[in-house]
């Protein structure tokens, strides 16, 4: 009975796929996570949180986010030259990162309170950014053709990587453990990922040099209302952590990461996964014409009760895990995780159900909002000479307001696609 369920309703099929792959992934690097954080000082884990921090931020606009637009085309033929113009801007864009790094690492030491002794560090920023981007190309294809258990099987093979030379560097007390593990866990990623989309019918002679400039000209907005936009959402989400090791320390910075590490496992779960899979249902639906006001509300209930079982469980005995998970160094984290668990309950909410701005072509709305929410966390700065439990609470109330608008947000642009489903 319960396997003919499956079977019938695809959503919940292919959003179980994804999430089972995603926890064998996150089970994977937690279980690592126990080693590492005994091998690495928190100072240590402080500087990788910079350098990710700084990854994460220039991943989001190297595409020009034409990454997002593979799964909207109804033929193969086009989808598969958005994947190629997706990756040959982000080439581009990393070669031009690391020429600049190359001139101005030392402005970037200063300005970011970047230790001396990672400098060197700095220069793989370019090809973490690379490798990071063009598996995010690789799995738009995936999601498009549906192949949610490709996609995690990529992310066991990344994790399992990851996991396993921060652990052999660290134990060994080899240098650039933590760096080369995530570089050398991407190329894994993008290695199993090559091998899956070829599987899943991406071919090169569908590649053209017209429909190249055609989907570099029908995909526009992209890069051209959602760039700039995206930016400042990532600068928003990742900010706080770069600001932390300037105002206070590299080993208050790590109990953060930690803390951040915590939080952020039920959002690589659930709500990334959750993400993938509405989007392909959604512009699926858009393209037949069909309602997507029941799937809305019903995951928004959903999520909603998921989020409050994790604030309970947190707020509590936070401070009892991470002493008895990571060892006593941690205890702080749980001290910093009893505040920002307000925050990424909220983010676990809404995050995923923002998909409707993609799926919906309406990435005007959803890019005022990701403006909005830069301007917002900007207002950290005039903060830094607070007390780190009172700038973390700022930080949390700031996140709250800033969500519960986009919430808002998502239901008026899902009305507004319902009633034109109504005048049709």
């Amino acid at each position: 009975m319960i396997k003919n369920f499956f079977k019938k309703n695809e959503f919940i099929k292919n959003l179980v796929t994804l999430i089972s792959g995603t926890a064998i992934a996150q089970v994977i690097a937690v279980l690592f996570q126990l080693i590492v954080r005994r091998i690495y000082t928190p100072a240590d884990f402080g500087a990788f949180a910079v350098y990710m921090s700084i990854v994460g931020i220039v991943a989001t606009v190297v595409t020009l986010r034409y990454e997002l637009a593979i799964v909207l085309p109804k033929k193969d033929k086009i989808a598969t030259n958005v994947v190629l113009l997706s990756v040959i801007i982000n080439f581009i864009f990393s070669l031009l990162l690391f020429v600049v790094i190359l001139i101005f690492k030392n402005n970037f030491v200063s300005i970011l309170n970047f230790p001396a002794n990672y400098l060197y560090w700095l220069y793989f920023i370019p090809l973490s950014v690379f490798l990071f981007s063009l598996y995010q190309s690789i799995n738009y294809w995936l999601i498009r053709k549906k192949a949610f258990k490709s996609s995690s099987i990529n992310k066991i093979a990344r994790r399992s990587v990851e996991g396993a030379v921060q652990t052999g560097f660290g134990f060994f007390k080899v240098p650039f453990g933590l760096v080369s593990g995530d570089l050398l866990g991407n190329i894994a990623n993008n290695i199993s990922g090559f091998y899956q989309i070829f599987k899943n019918k991406f071919k090169f002679s569908y590649l053209s040099k017209t429909k190249l400039i055609y989907v570099l000209k029908r995909y526009k907005e992209f890069p051209k209302y959602n760039t700039l936009p995206a930016l400042f959402n990532a600068i928003s989400l990742l900010l706080p952590v770069i600001l932390i090791n300037k105002f206070y320390s590299q080993t208050i910075t790590g109990y953060f990461d930690l803390s951040r590490v915590v939080l952020a496992l039920p959002l690589a779960l659930i709500t990334t996964s959750l993400f993938q899979v509405l989007l392909q249902q959604i512009s699926d639906k858009r393209n037949k014409h069909d309602s997507i006001k029941k799937y809305i509300l019903n995951i928004s209930v959903i999520l909603f009760i998921t989020a409050l079982m994790g604030v309970a469980i947190f707020s509590f005995w936070s401070v009892n895990i991470f002493s008895f998970v990571f060892g006593e160094n941690w205890i702080m984290s749980g001290e910093f995780t009893k505040i920002l668990v307000f925050s990424y309950a909220v983010k676990f909410i809404v995050s995923p159900l923002s998909v409707v701005f993609t799926a919906l072509e309406r990435i005007k709305i959803g890019s005022i909002w990701q403006f909005f929410y830069f301007c917002l966390i900007i207002g950290l700065l005039f903060f830094r000479n607070f007390d780190i439990f009172v700038f973390l609470k700022i930080y949390v109330i700031i996140d709250i307001i800033a969500y519960s608008i986009y919430f808002m947000l998502i239901l008026f642009v899902s009305n507004q696609y319902e009633k034109s489903l109504e005048k049709s």
